[in-house]
């Protein structure tokens, strides 16, 4: 089902939930949250989508404010109200009786699912992410040049683009990146987690996330490196889910 989910203030988020048949009162569902300029409708959601549902767990996708079919702006862009965003649908899933949560996150959205695990009032009961977007300040800002942050900083919002399209994004998100210290989510972290990565991604640093995983405080991380995978690693999207399926089988979380 797509459902318009209510923001705290105003306007909704566009959430779709599939659902297997359920025989017990904990049901687990898979929530996606997906990347900086995409939405919840991708290659990557579908298959998750039908994989998940073959293995009868449901799989929960929205889109960030101001992505996709949600409300809001890509001017106001933050990792917080991204938070904020996955919350509201976290709960949004704890009412329809959807008790263990899997966090599945691609690049911004994995990002996010990090933090989310670590500051939700809720647990997440295992998480996978794809190329989460680690040290996302430092690429991004060096990648662009001294004059053009110093003009973003000045001007208070940027066009950033990508393969996807472009946009004007605020400073206040940079701002916002800031807050958020690696060395806290590293100290509080500790969700079973399986991190895809790979070596030629030229938009998240792989070095940044070996780093996580190793410094986390939760000893239940895996990480693949993929020696020849880019920042999307679509082609290798079957055998990611091969990985994921195992992944969650040894925790007992599917039912095989």
């Amino acid at each position: 089902m797509k459902v318009r989910v209510p923001l705290a203030d105003s306007g909704s988020l566009a959430v779709h939930l599939e659902e297997p048949g359920r025989s017990d009162g904990r049901a687990t569902v898979a929530l996606y949250l997906h990347g900086f300029g995409s939405s919840q409708e991708g290659e990557k959601a579908d298959l998750l989508r039908q994989r998940f549902l073959a293995t009868d767990v449901a799989f929960c996708s929205f889109d960030f404010q101001g992505h996709g079919d949600s409300d809001g702006s890509m001017l106001d862009l933050s990792i917080s109200r991204n938070l904020s965003d996955t919350a509201i649908v976290h709960r949004w899933l704890l009412e329809r009786d959807y008790e263990q949560i899997i966090l599945f996150g691609s690049s911004m959205g994995g990002l996010t699912g990090l933090w989310h695990a670590v500051r939700s009032t809720h647990p997440v009961i295992a998480a996978i992410h794809l190329a989460p977007a680690l040290g996302l300040e430092e690429t991004m800002l060096t990648e662009l040049g001294a004059d053009s942050v110093a003009a973003w900083e000045r001007d208070g919002k940027l066009e950033i683009g990508h393969d996807l399209g472009a946009w004007d994004i605020g400073w206040s998100f940079v701002e916002d990146l800031r807050s958020l210290e690696i060395e806290r989510l590293c100290a509080d972290y500790a969700t079973p987690t399986l991190i895809f990565q790979g070596k030629h991604d030229t938009s998240v640093p792989w070095r940044a996330v070996v780093d996580f995983a190793t410094q986390a405080a939760g000893e239940a991380i895996e990480l693949h490196l993929f020696a020849d995978g880019d920042h999307r690693m679509i082609e290798r999207l079957p055998r990611l889910w091969q990985l994921t399926e195992e992944f969650l089988l040894g925790r007992g979380l599917l039912t095989g």
